[in-house]
């Protein structure tokens, strides 16, 4: 949502550039890579004629986020790089492996631990979660993906009470994901 609070006239959309790091072991700007504009680059134009009146009025404040209950189980997984491959806790991924089983309707803390030189936006599939600490901090919200900047760790918990089966958790990024970094998670009742 663009809120119209700017004076009449037209204004630029960007895409500005965001350094997620090096790759230690190739030296490589992986930052640097055809998505990632080496410059900002204009997306689109508006042609902006003026406040107008608001259909509806802004909420003054965000819900309030109930924090989820204490985890039964915290589980830790490593993020890694190699030459040509990313991991998690030391694999790559494999479709005929299931790398960590969850029980339904339990709740669990996952800890994200970054030691490389990259960021990785984690995201897990159908099972929302809270953001625990990050860097130290708590983040009252629902997320599905969180970024574990370099050289960091995350904390996330997670309620498994919806889905029951296969699924995936993985780093964003396509070609981190592509190149192994992702698990496969299966939720058993």
């Amino acid at each position: 949502m663009v809120r119209g609070t700017r004076e009449a006239g037209t204004y630029r959309f960007m895409n500005l550039p965001y350094d997620r790091g090096q790759m230690g072991m190739m030296g490589m700007g992986m930052g640097s890579g055809p998505n990632t504009p080496a410059a900002p680059e204009q997306l689109a134009s508006l042609v902006y004629a003026g406040q107008a009146e608001s259909f509806w009025a802004l909420p003054e404040a965000l819900g309030v986020v109930e924090p989820l209950p204490t985890p039964s189980v915290t589980r830790s997984f490593r993020l890694g790089e190699s030459m040509m491959s990313f991991t998690i806790n030391g694999r790559t991924f494999d479709a005929r492996r299931v790398d960590t089983v969850v029980k339904l309707d339990t709740v669990e803390d996952w800890e994200f631990e970054n030691p490389t030189d990259m960021d990785h936006p984690m995201h897990i599939h159908t099972n929302p979660f809270q953001v625990v600490a990050a860097d130290g901090q708590a983040i009252p919200a629902w997320k599905d993906v969180v970024v574990v900047r370099s050289r960091s760790k995350v904390r996330v918990r997670i309620r498994f009470e919806d889905f029951v089966g296969p699924t995936l958790y993985h780093c964003h990024i396509l070609d981190h994901e592509d190149l192994g970094m992702m698990g496969r998670l299966d939720v058993r009742e």
